[in-house]
This record gives structure tokens, sequence and C-alpha cells, in this order.
């Protein structure tokens, strides 16, 4: 069996309130234990992508993403995170994952480290860092979701793809930022 990543995050962080931590200072925990830094993700590009189990933009947007991480996994981790974890049990997040066949590692937020770090509101919202943790691109993956319920018949833009181009042709990603659509990640 695939080994289910990560299910706990927990941040050996210092206020919430104080500065804003870094990478370096986030550690995710996967099932088995294994405690690494967010900064330990060794690709070019990391993509941060908070999703929920329970938005439908979120289930929906899972087959794109797992597209966009077979087709540049030599380059890319996308690493999915759920907010509001504790709304869920393991068992709920194991039945997400596997349902949508989800092909990278999911992270539960219970306290909003995460969240906290990138000022993240929707899910699904996705934030693209460098390696040396510079933000290049958040917002929607793309603009099929016009709104709530309201939906292109095709995407026009492919924002995450172009991003991840854009940055690998050493070009200006732009947008840097757009709005993403979705369910609204609450602040318990």
């Amino acid at each position: 069996m695939k080994p289910l990543f990560v299910i706990c995050c927990c941040l050996s962080l210092l206020s919430l309130h104080a500065q804003q931590p870094s990478q370096e200072d986030i550690k995710v925990k996967t099932n088995g234990g294994t405690s690494l830094p967010l900064s330990g993700v060794k690709k070019q590009l990391t993509a941060i992508v908070f999703l929920s189990p329970d938005c439908p933009l979120s289930q929906n947007y899972t087959l794109v993403l797992n597209e966009i991480q077979k087709s540049r996994k030599e380059l890319l981790q996308i690493i999915g995170v759920l907010p509001n974890a504790g709304d869920y049990s393991e068992q709920e997040i194991v039945t997400f994952k596997n349902k949508y066949a989800i092909g990278f590692p999911l992270l539960r937020d219970k306290k909003g480290v995460l969240v906290h770090y990138t000022h993240a509101t929707i899910t699904p919202e996705v934030f693209l860092y460098d390696s040396k943790a510079v933000l290049l691109y958040k917002g929607a993956i793309d603009d099929w979701a016009i709104s709530l319920g309201k939906k292109k018949r095709q995407t026009d833009q492919h924002y995450l793809r172009n991003a991840i181009d854009n940055y690998l042709q050493h070009k200006e990603v732009s947008p840097s930022e757009t709005k993403a659509v979705g369910c609204f990640i609450s602040n318990k």
C-alpha cells in the first residue's frame, strides 16, 4: 500500500503572532512518523495547495493537480494542505486521498500554521514557491471556476501551469496573483 503521507502538521514555531515563520521553521510529519521541514522538499518548485475534502471545487481540481504533478514530477512537488483538518478524521482524509487518487502528499494544518504562513483564505488556493522559498504565484489554479457553482465549459487560462512554465523559461511570472474561487477557510 502506498504510504499515506502526511497527516499532521506540527509547529515548532515561535509565537504565531511573532515574525512570519520561514519554511525552515515549519515542520510536517508523515503518518509514518517521519518529520521533515517544509524546506526539505528538494524540488525546484513547491506548490502548496489548500484543499478541503468537502469542497466540490477541491474535489474537481484533484484531477488537474494530479496531472500537473505527474507531468512535472522532476521539478515540482505539490503539497496538499487541509486547513481545519481537525474537522476530518484520519479515515475521512484517507478516503478523500483514495477516492480522488491524489498522487501528492496531504498535510493536516490543525493549528493553521500554513494558513498563517501563506495567508490562504480559500480552498482550492495555490502558492507556488521556488527552491529559495520565494513566492512566485498565488491564487487560482486556472480560470475554469468563475464563482461558486458557476464554471466555464473549458479553461482559458492555466495560471499554475503558466507560472511554472514561465519560471522554468526564466520569464516573468505573470500574472503573479489571481483571485481564488472556492470554499472559505474558517478561522476557528
